[in-house]
């Protein structure tokens, strides 16, 4: 009980959660004893102000701890703590030795649908591919680059940036945050693993590869279950490069052995080391910074430290180095502030303070010096900033919010990382859209280096029925992109796209979702932007929208409460569940008056539309992530669970009177979506996790990972598209990918029956209405009709060999009848005109 309540409280204060100064929320996951609900609860008094702004700074500021909260609220424990770093690595090390003891595996492989191109846009900027926090070359060699994604993996260019290739794709984290190359062995790589500047992907460690990239090794930098440590950046020394330096919570570690051991060269308690570079031209002296502000000097190669000096700033400290002046040390802290030390740190001038410089909280900070003029410096926060006068003073230079006639010119916000050619002023950016290539001494455009790098972090993906290239996917800071099969368009600009909806009657109708609730609506197939609607408040970060399995006039909205809109989203009537903010809502693809919403206040059920509502007994405590309802039977219906603990998925026969527990083998992650496929024969379902794709038969009455190729990422979302037998999922850190689930593929072909069982004509129809032959069936026979989407028009019964079907109070389109005699069943398409 008192878990719940905490749960309650908290998540009720979803809208006036606020980023602390105080608390760095960003890294609570890290600490011990943090509470997840408590961090929420300190926050929420910390900047009502900036939510009545409507400034970009104060928007992004509230948009940052919403979108922590939305990751964090579905990876914690029931009574708000987070589990270890290591937790998911040891499933994911059970599940590897699981499956290779399967004596039967599905055959079906995954594909990427992308993005793999630059996606366009109608305006000056456009969505990226995705976030990265680092780029890593040797010397003045950028054919040759390695570039690391906070939840996508390590990929490869060796024709400088025009085409990559992912390297690394089974690691058991896909958190990169930095990369070096051994100077003079360039097939010695080595990678820090995790997300240093978003921390949503927690470091294992150090991983080696001897063979530029193709293959990775874990080197004995390895964090134990017990540790949640993390790397910010590595170094390797120069002169003897079996040495190798790293900077993490607490310690600067070495190696003087390729990695074998590591040893602590200098601690300090809470001191979160970050930066870290040899003094240029020098072999023994090493600076370093810290996320406290200290600057810090070794002046024998590494053996011993010494604080140089202690800056008046008291946030992350970054610097940068150039061989034009190597005695200059010029930093940047979290405020925009620019000093400089000409005597190895000791003392420090101040040159100059960035106006309007965000780095939102120490998310994103980074600084660069040209080798060849060191009045030419680079500083990345949420824009790009220039000085060409050493610091003095500041023009906004790459700008994520570029608009046609404004300095200078378009690249994605965000930056991480921010590196010099040497002996050049070419330079790059690694941000949150990707990676971005210019001379900084000139005011010309830079070149987007990003296409091919298939990094996008998506919360959503939603197809169309009428066309099986078509989808529209939300991801995370990088809007809406709507594909046709060849080119990725944006939508919903400058946000995080949350949502899609295809109106399955109309392809050219569609619904775009950004975050709290924002949504928009095209009627002309996006020929021009998405016109906004008005909403209801209340909506979660990343909220909910259904449409009804036979109405495709009729949407759902998951708000402050569900709401309804019969008109397409021009007005909406609330539903009164009861359910608080909404997680997610189930409608019944076959009784659409049967709909079970899950909220801040638990799980509500009605049977008449909405008109009333009724508590819905739970299994266990916890957040009930996805909901999904048999397809012909409103009394059946499935539960499944995010965060951690026992207990994923849970299935009742008795709508909700009674639970079992489905869990079997699954291991104890997250999960996102289940989804049960209409017309089975064998009960499949499908589970989105932060492990993959699983899928469930009764035959097997066990879960198993669904396919292979797909890389170890998370899946936000996956949708069937029953035109095609594909699965789409939405990956958090790796696109969109999709793979059949054809009985063929899945193993059930014992389950068909003979193609020429059925006869269906005409086909297409005549007006509406057509005939099922069933031939040579004996006994009882059901005829099920259901749209693309899965919902079910017809559900029939008969032990007649013919059946006459009339679908006049339906849409046009292509719908499937499935037959099911004996056990076995059938599919076939039909088109109704």
């Amino acid at each position: 009980m008192r878990n719940n309540l905490k749960l309650l409280i908290a998540l009720s204060l979803s809208q006036f959660t606020v980023l602390s100064q105080e608390t760095n929320w960003r890294t609570a996951p890290l600490e011990k004893e943090s509470n997840f609900y408590e961090i929420v609860q300190k926050n929420s008094p910390a900047l009502k102000v900036a939510r009545t702004k409507n400034d970009r700074k104060s928007r992004k500021q509230v948009k940052q701890f919403e979108r922590w909260k939305s990751f964090w609220k579905d990876r914690i424990t029931s009574d708000g703590s987070f589990v270890s770093a290591a937790h998911n690595y040891n499933e994911w090390v059970k599940e590897n030795q699981r499956h290779a003891e399967m004596t039967e595996r599905s055959t079906n492989s995954w594909s990427l649908v992308g993005p793999i191109k630059l996606p366009t846009s109608s305006i000056s900027f456009y969505p990226g591919m995705g976030r990265l926090n680092t780029v890593a070359f040797n010397g003045s060699d950028t054919n040759t680059m390695y570039v690391g994604a906070p939840g996508g993996g390590v990929w490869k260019t060796t024709d400088g940036g025009k085409t990559w290739s992912a390297k690394g794709d089974n690691f058991p984290n896909m958190g990169v945050s930095d990369i070096v190359i051994n100077p003079t062995n360039t097939n010695v790589v080595y990678l820090a693993t995790g997300d240093w500047d978003g921390v949503q992907n927690r470091s294992l460690g150090v991983l080696k590869s001897t063979d530029a990239g193709e293959t990775w090794n874990t080197t004995g930098l390895t964090f134990t279950l017990l540790e949640n440590n993390r790397i910010s950046k590595l170094l390797i020394d120069p002169n003897n490069t079996n040495t190798i330096f790293a900077t993490t919570v607490n310690s600067i570690k070495r190696s003087t052995d390729g990695g074998t051991t590591w040893n602590d060269v200098h601690t300090e308690n809470r001191a979160t080391f970050n930066d870290i570079a040899y003094k240029i031209g020098s072999n023994s002296i090493i600076y370093a910074t810290s996320n406290s502000g200290r600057f810090y000097i070794s002046k024998n190669n590494g053996n011993t430290w010494e604080v140089a000096s202690n800056p008046t700033s008291t946030g992350r400290l970054d610097f940068a180095l150039t061989a034009n002046n190597p005695d200059l040390i010029t930093t940047v802290d979290n405020g925009g502030v620019i000093r400089k030390s000409t005597n190895q740190g000791t003392t420090w001038t101040t040159a100059s303070t960035i106006s309007q410089f965000s780095s939102q909280g120490g998310y994103n900070v980074t600084i660069a010096v040209s080798p060849l003029d060191s009045n030419l410096i680079l500083v990345g926060g949420v824009d790009g900033w220039r000085s060409r006068n050493g610091g003095s003073s500041w023009e906004k230079y790459l700008d994520g919010y570029w608009v046609s006639g404004n300095p200078y010119f378009y690249v994605h916000s965000d930056h991480h990382d921010m590196e010099f050619v040497p002996g050049t002023n070419i330079a790059f950016s690694a941000n949150d859209g990707g990676l971005f290539k210019g001379d900084a001494s000139k005011s010309t455009k830079w070149d987007d280096l990003s296409e091919g790098i298939a990094i996008t972090q998506y919360y959503n993906v939603s197809g169309t029925p009428q066309n099986a290239g078509k989808l529209i996917m939300g991801a995370q800071d990088n809007d809406i992109a709507v594909y046709d099969g060849t080119e990725f368009k944006g939508e919903n600009p400058g946000s995080d796209g949350v949502e899609g909806l295809w109106d399955y009657s109309n392809s050219n109708i569609a619904w775009t979702c950004s975050q709290v609730g924002s949504l928009r609506r095209t009627l002309n197939g996006f020929t021009t932007p998405a016109q906004f609607l008005s909403t209801p408040g209340g909506a979660p970060f990343v909220w909910e929208l259904e449409i009804h399995p036979t109405d495709p006039k009729t949407i759902f909205g998951g708000f402050g409460d569900i709401y309804k809109s019969t008109n397409r989203g021009d007005s909406w009537v609330n539903l009164n569940s009861g359910s608080g903010a909404v997680e997610f809502i189930s409608i019944s693809p076959s009784n659409p008056n049967v709909i079970y919403v899950s909220g801040t206040f638990g799980v509500k059920k009605t049977t008449n539309g909405g008109t009333s509502w009724t508590n819905v007994r739970t299994p266990k405590i916890g957040n009930v992530k996805s909901i999904e309802i048999h397809p012909t039977n409103t009394d059946e219906v499935y539960f499944a669970y995010s965060g951690y603990g026992s207990g994923k998925v849970y299935k009742s026969t008795d709508a909700g009177g009674t639970w079992t527990n489905i869990t079997a083998s699954l291991p104890n992650i997250p999960t996102h979506k289940i989804v049960y496929k209409t017309g089975s024969t064998d009960g499949e379902l499908f589970l989105a996790t932060d492990l993959g794709v699983y899928y469930w038969t009764n035959t097997k009455n066990d879960w198993e990972r669904l396919g292979s190729g797909l890389p170890n990422v998370i899946v936000h979302d996956i949708e069937i598209h029953y035109g095609t037998e594909k699965l789409r999922a939405a990956t958090y850190g790796r696109g969109v990918w999709e793979t059949s689930i054809k009985a063929s593929a899945l193993g059930t072909d014992d389950t068909l029956l003979p193609d020429n069982a059925v006869t269906i004509y005409p086909n297409p129809t005549t007006n509406k209405t057509f005939s099922v032959k069933l031939n040579n069936l004996t006994g009882k026979s059901r005829v099920m009709i259901y749209n693309i989407i899965g919902g079910v028009v017809k559900n029939i019964t008969t032990t007649n060999t013919r059946e006459e079907i009339n679908l006049q109070n339906f849409s046009k389109g292509i719908y499937i009848v499935n037959i099911n005699n004996n056990g076995k069943s059938l599919s076939k398409k039909l088109i109704v005109n």
